[in-house]
């Protein structure tokens, strides 16, 4: 097992976002915009930060991946679940992974994400 975490200020999150209005969509995939719409910066920011999360378990960082290798959606329950692509697939093998398990959190001020490489 490979563990993984990151935590972002959501007011550094928002305004990096409202400077950049298609920094969303280089971020996330479809599914993600989907997911969450409007300004809800604290449930964009617990993403993002689970995003970062996978890539230190990957232990990779963002190198040979992009933002949309990464996606996490909610299944019915509200349970985060992460969908990797196929080339995020084959890293997660090299390092005798299969799956990646994730939890998110935000308080009024942070978002944090943890995750682990099973």
């Amino acid at each position: 097992m490979y563990p993984g975490i990151d935590i972002i200020e959501i007011s550094r999150f928002a305004q990096a976002c409202k400077r950049q209005p298609r920094l969303l969509a280089r971020l996330f995939t479809a599914g993600e915009l989907r997911a969450i719409s409007g300004e809800n910066y604290s449930s964009w920011a617990a993403r993002f930060a689970g995003k970062e999360a996978v890539l230190k378990a990957l232990g990779t960082g963002l190198r040979g991946l992009s933002w949309h290798d990464i996606e996490i959606l909610n299944n019915d329950w509200g349970e985060p679940i992460v969908y990797l692509s196929e080339r995020a697939q084959k890293i997660a093998a090299k390092r005798g992974g299969k799956s990646v398990k994730i939890s998110l959190s935000h308080s009024k001020d942070n978002a944090i994400a943890i995750a682990v490489l099973e």
